[in-house]
């Protein structure tokens, strides 16, 4: 499922094919943006855009305001599984096996969105894609982590330690997160390819993995989301039974995106809820969510609920611009 999040709404894409977007007060669904002929499995957005991949093959740019579809791209010859905008440059992530790397620009009247290039090196689907001024980083069901380099398209390195697909990762500073279906996270130096860490305390494969200068969260096909603490991994003196610092077991089916923040976590499971965790509520985890008869959504404390779907509406992504 694909859920974006801010201060006033939640954005999602659905497997029905449609976007829709929700007002965060009254968990309404306030507009739905369609167009895709398939899934959407990725998006993000800013204050401007919204930009959407779908096992259509295509990315679509729509207004953030007004919902319309803006343009259209088709380059992948297969799903698109995941893609990252910034500083004028979007990198997208396929089935295909193929990562592009596309230059974005705006003029008065038209948001531009050209091919740049396309990097090839995986031997399966490239899941997840995340990128700074510095390195593209792609992962991969083929048990790799590919480093290129941002400016050049080079290839840089590969990291190999998985035993199983990857499904997920982040990139941020000199750290790599990722997470695999051999049901483990590791912490890996970008740098010089080596694993700091290895998690392990999910019983299925890691579906979505986000990090911050503090904590770790992690949401996996077992149903549940772990809260980890990112400096005791990174520390070697560290046991392994010290660093996961919360459990939530709210979700009754697979976990397929998170994001979160300081103030609270966002996830969307095969259940068909999306569930807001509250960090600093003063209340047992539990307690603070309901769902009200015949599946209408309840918002239980301040930033704690649940989104409820019809099953035809199922949630196929996640994805935030926190």
């Amino acid at each position: 499922a694909v859920v974006s999040t801010q201060s006033t709404g939640i954005i999602s894409g659905l497997r029905d094919n449609t976007i829709k977007i929700w007002d965060l007060r009254t968990l309404k669904n306030t507009m739905t943006l369609t167009g895709h002929t398939g899934s959407v499995l990725c998006m993000q957005y800013n204050e401007d855009i919204i930009i959407t991949g779908s096992s259509d093959a295509s990315i679509r740019v729509w207004d953030v305001k007004t919902g319309e579809q803006i343009s259209m791209m088709i380059h992948h010859c297969d799903a698109v599984l995941h893609l990252r905008f910034q500083d004028g440059l979007m990198v997208s992530c396929s089935k295909d096996r193929t990562i592009a790397v596309w230059t974005m620009g705006k003029t008065n009247t038209a948001h531009s969105i050209v091919m740049k290039h396309t990097l090839v090196g995986h031997r399966a689907a490239v899941n997840v894609v995340d990128f700074d001024k510095k390195y593209i980083v792609s992962a991969s069901g083929d048990r790799t982590i590919k480093v290129w380099g941002t400016e050049s398209n080079e290839f840089v390195r590969t990291l190999s330690g998985h035993t199983r697909g990857i499904a997920c990762l982040q990139y941020r500073g000199n750290l790599v997160v990722s997470g695999s279906s051999d049901c483990t996270i590791k912490l890996w130096d970008v740098e010089v390819g080596v694993i700091l860490r290895t998690l392990e305390g999910h019983d299925e494969l890691v579906r979505c993995i986000r990090f911050d200068g503090n904590r770790i969260v992690s949401g996996a096909y077992d149903g549940r989301i772990k809260v980890w603490d990112l400096q005791a991994a990174l520390d070697p003196r560290c046991a392994a039974n010290q660093i996961c610092i919360r459990t939530i077991s709210e979700h009754r089916g697979r976990v397929f995106r998170l994001q979160f923040d300081q103030f609270q976590i966002v996830s969307s499971s095969h259940d068909d809820t999306i569930v807001i965790f509250d960090f600093l509520s003063p209340h047992d985890y539990y307690s603070d969510f309901k769902c009200l008869p015949g599946g209408s959504p309840a918002l239980i404390s301040e930033c704690s609920g649940i989104f409820r779907l019809d099953s035809a509406n199922s949630l196929d992504s996640l994805d935030s611009a926190c």
